[in-house]
């Protein structure tokens, strides 16, 4: 069936509350040069979006999945257009929340491939046929609290004013910063689950790594990417 024109003046049909970004890469069609594909990860209920609410946390994510020849961008969740995934999973859309990174004794953790492990929250939006127009996301009160006490357990309690700072920088400040943070703590490669003790977050504020006990966050919905 043909889409039809979105229903709001900013032309977008995925609109999410609060501000969340997604990483993409370009995937070209023919008759669709600007078709992109957007990061997910496998879970029981099908693929997940991974979206993040601070851009460095998404700009950290991005410099390790980026490819030569594909590189990854971090871009708003509102100017990805979400309904062939919404379509391919019989009208759900399944969303993953970045909490932290996945770490074993004061060191981040990645795969073979050389992607960081994300710690994810996991939130499913049903949307209707006559709803493909105008998506809306809105992160829900279950998964607020998770990222308070991701926050709260590392003693960030100025969070919300460093997510708030980070919102307004520019390219070069993130390159610069996330510069900064993979220099104090390297990847470790060939992670496997059972290395999992920790959950890192970087401080903005203090530019250093904090990491909170896996056992100190008991989170239903939350899984590994």
């Amino acid at each position: 069936m043909k889409n039809k024109a979105p229903r709001r003046s900013c032309g977008h049909v995925f609109h999410t509350n609060p501000t969340m970004f997604v990483l993409v890469t370009f995937a070209p069609k023919p008759g669709a040069a600007n078709y992109v594909r957007v990061s997910c990860y496998p879970t029981p209920e099908g693929d997940a979006m991974l979206t993040y609410l601070s851009p460095f946390d998404a700009w950290i994510e991005a410099a390790y999945d980026s490819r030569p020849g594909k590189p990854c961008r971090v871009v708003d969740a509102s100017t990805f257009d979400p309904r062939e995934m919404v379509s391919n999973l019989g009208g759900q859309l399944n969303v993953g929340l970045h909490l932290g990174w996945a770490a074993c004794d004061g060191e981040l953790l990645a795969k073979a491939s050389g992607d960081l492990v994300g710690y994810m929250a996991l939130q499913t939006l049903a949307v209707a046929a006559t709803g493909m127009e105008d998506i809306e996301f809105t992160l829900d009160a279950r998964n607020r609290k998770h990222i308070d006490l991701c926050h709260e357990k590392a003693g960030l309690f100025a969070y919300s004013e460093s997510l708030a700072e980070s919102m307004t920088w520019g390219e070069q400040r993130l390159d610069q910063e996330v510069a900064l943070a993979m220099q104090n703590v390297p990847a470790r490669c060939e992670a496997s689950s059972a290395d999992i003790n920790q959950i890192a977050v970087y401080d903005l504020e203090g530019k250093q790594w904090h990491f909170v006990a896996l056992t100190d966050l008991k989170m239903d919905s939350a899984s590994f990417s």
